[in-house]
């Protein structure tokens, strides 16, 4: 179990070692599914329409009546290195072929892209979580790379659509999510060998972006690294619907052991089967949304492994447990990977996402199955941002420190996180006299040149023209003062928003 710890919680490499140093003789800390940190956050459940759990199936003519109410819960509120890795290898310009005998598929394969340049210094990790409980079996539910950079000490994370139909070598065009479960199946010799190797292969084929080591993990390991943390702390910033298991150990092929469970806006105390509705949940958003609550939880891990200082019991336990992971990654590069955690943490983590422009809807011919196909000449600048620092680091320029001002200690968590995600420096501000009915945006400089404000303002949704610029001295270290004003809503779609500062010249 702790091992799944080491290898997922702090992104593969960082992580690795942080929470397998939790004593193996200590009990995991089970807490309630959600304790809410804020007085204004709830935790509700309603009746929608009649919509199935996702894994009920009826019975032939069988009719579905709308579920009965759920409970409310009723939630309690408290106060609120020297690695140098292998470089994998890089395939030339044309298709690799396919197996001998396969039938040519209907959708045509693509020429191989070209590989993309890694500093070096730049360690590329890829973090597979499965659709199912086990680490074996199933098909591969996420899919984040992870670079990190051991000379900035700076990461960046990037998310892959799982529904990505691409070609897997020596097979055919698929889902991008079962090339590991095939690699496996078939015994795949390429690259390291396995469903490890294929997966990594087939990234290289379609992305050019080397992978350098794997992590995969399934549904109770999971879980079990947010338990035997004690839980991660979150800050919600978009109210959540879905289906839900009205408590984990029940059976999720009986109908009725399932509810309509809304997280509200807030700030909540996780524990593994929250978290994992938190990451997995699909029926009321997107998966650029989905995406993003991936990412925020392996920041919460991240955070919460630093703060319990579990690095330094990593080795004695790295070879106890290793049935709950999937890796090609060894011990000693585990820990130089870790001893990166606290500058990353400093230095700032970039959050990327395959942009709009670069998916096409697709239907497979003959199957008529709704898959994506990428462009990846519209990839390409995320692609190569992802092995670059972010822009808005603390490693290679000062912050940009914005004060946000407000007597609601949710609103201000939640900004907050906001704000951290894009890479500008929260502080908190003094109460305000009175809070103000539209949000107030201040900018202390010359010029708005490099100050990103065009960012800031979508952040808090204002028009940058409302931004007041003072040219005087700013009071203390801060550039911006936002005062949150009754209009302030979290709440910001991933969809819609603007490139990323790390994505900008």
């Amino acid at each position: 179990m702790l091992s799944v710890i080491r290898a997922w919680l702090l992104w593969g490499g960082l992580g690795l070692a942080l929470v397998a140093c939790r004593p193996a003789s200590a009990a995991p800390t089970l807490l309630p599914s959600a304790v809410v940190l804020a007085p204004t956050a709830a935790v509700t459940a309603a009746q929608p329409a009649a919509v199935l759990p996702p894994t009920f199936t009826p019975a032939a003519g069988q009719e579905i009546a709308p579920p009965p109410p759920a409970a409310t819960a009723q939630p309690t509120v408290q106060p609120s290195p020297s690695y140098t890795p292998t470089p994998p290898p890089t395939h030339t310009a044309t298709p690799i072929p396919l197996a001998e005998g396969l039938p040519t598929p209907p959708t045509p394969i693509p020429t191989a892209v070209p590989t993309l340049e890694v500093p070096p210094e730049v360690t590329n990790i890829l973090l597979l979580g499965n659709d199912v409980a086990e680490v074996r079996g199933g098909r591969t539910d996420t899919l984040i790379i992870v670079s990190i950079n051991r000379e900035t000490g700076t990461a960046g994370l990037l998310s892959l659509p799982r529904d990505l139909y691409v070609y897997i070598p020596e097979w055919t065009m698929n889902r991008l999510n079962l090339a590991l479960p095939h690699g496996h199946g078939v015994n795949y010799q390429g690259s390291s060998g396995g469903g490890g190797g294929l997966v990594k292969d087939t990234i290289l084929y379609n992305f050019g972006l080397p992978v350098h080591t794997y992590a995969r993990i399934g549904f109770d390991g999971f879980k079990q690294v947010i338990d035997t943390l004690g839980g991660v702390e979150v800050a919600a910033s978009c109210s959540l619907s879905d289906w839900r298991l009205k408590s984990p150990e029940l059976d999720p092929a009986v109908e009725d052991n399932w509810e309509w469970f809304t997280l509200a806006s807030g700030v909540y105390q996780m524990d593994g089967d929250l978290a994992l509705w938190y990451a997995r949940s699909r029926k009321t958003t997107n998966d650029f949304d989905r995406n993003r609550r991936q990412q925020q939880l392996l920041s919460a891990m991240l955070e919460r492994g630093l703060a319990l200082d579990l690095l330094p019991q990593g080795p004695s336990l790295w070879e106890a447990f290793q049935d709950s992971l999937e890796t090609d990654m060894s011990l000693g590069v585990m820990l130089e990977l870790a001893a990166l955690a606290p500058a990353v943490r400093q230095n700032g983590v970039q959050h990327l996402s395959m942009p709009q422009e670069a998916l096409r809807g697709w239907r497979v011919p003959g199957s008529g199955e709704a898959v994506q196909l990428l462009r990846w000449e519209q990839a390409q600048p995320t692609l190569r941002q992802l092995v670059q620092p972010p822009v808005l680091n603390q490693a290679t320029r000062p912050p940009i420190m914005v004060e946000v001002v407000t007597d609601n200690d949710v609103m201000y968590r939640l900004a907050a996180e906001n704000l951290a995600w894009y890479g500008f420096v929260p502080v908190r501000g003094a109460a305000p006299a009175a809070t103000p009915g539209r949000t107030q945006i201040t900018y202390y400089g010359a010029n708005f040149k490099g100050s990103f404000d065009w960012l800031l303002s979508w952040l808090f949704n204002q028009d940058s023209g409302s931004i007041q610029l003072v040219t005087g001295p700013a009071p203390g270290d801060i550039n911006y003062r936002v005062v949150l004003g009754y209009d302030y809503n979290p709440c910001r779609s991933q969809i819609q928003a603007p490139p990323t500062p790390a994505a900008m010249p």
